[in-house]
């Protein structure tokens, strides 16, 4: 579920979240007995994203100034802060001037506590999720546009969001309703964060040297 909802908030907002897919798992590999999902006759549908040929991966905010990425991190630490990021994954395109892209968001709303529910949500709601190490030289602007974005996020594009979730996987409407409510519940003060960042004299702080 994270991966449809964090993926779909990203396209919202215009974040380098990188395209979502499912991939079929023939029996020849799900039968092998050490398989994370267990043993099975049948194939099996798992989730990815589309590879990116010569990509680097890397857990910092790098090569701000490189290709668009002062634009597309600006996008990234507002999603981040919204979603309540956990264990960043960042892919760096080394054929594209090392343009960034995020993946693997199975961590996200939480902040360590597990998978998240109605009641973890209420509990996280007022969580300040501002990305650690927010990298010097983000596009100012950018950060603004983004804020606006977020501030718009009306009721009906977040269940729309929601309905992204395939009804296979069987979520309960309930627990969908609230990360729709935690969601906009979350709207302003993040745009608020976003806006003093923009603002600010020094722009935040770098994550190590920019390249």
């Amino acid at each position: 579920m994270n991966e449809v909802i964090v993926g779909e908030l990203g396209r919202l907002i215009g974040a380098p979240v990188r395209e979502r897919v499912l991939i079929r798992i023939p029996p020849s590999i799900s039968r092998w007995d050490m398989f994370p999902a267990g043993r099975s006759d049948a194939p099996l549908i798992a989730h990815g994203s589309l590879h990116v040929p010569g990509a680097i991966d890397d857990d910092d905010l790098r090569y701000t100034r490189r290709d668009d990425n002062a634009r597309r991190q600006s996008a990234m630490v507002a999603l981040w802060d919204l979603c309540l990021g956990e264990d960043p994954q960042w892919l760096y395109e080394t054929t594209a001037a090392y343009s960034m892209w995020s993946y693997d968001h199975g961590l996200w709303f939480t902040t360590g506590e597990g998978d998240w529910e109605e009641s973890v949500l209420r509990r996280l709601v007022t969580t300040d999720g501002t990305f650690p190490h927010i990298p010097t030289g983000l596009d100012r602007r950018r950060l603004l546009d983004v804020a606006d974005a977020i501030l718009g996020l009306t009721p009906e594009a977040l269940l729309s969001v929601m309905s992204a979730v395939p009804v296979e996987w069987g979520t309960d409407d309930r627990s969908l309703e609230a990360m729709a409510w935690f969601l906009f519940r979350r709207r302003e003060p993040v745009a608020q964060r976003l806006r003093r960042h923009a603002e600010a004299p020094s722009g935040g702080q770098a994550t190590g040297t920019p390249k």
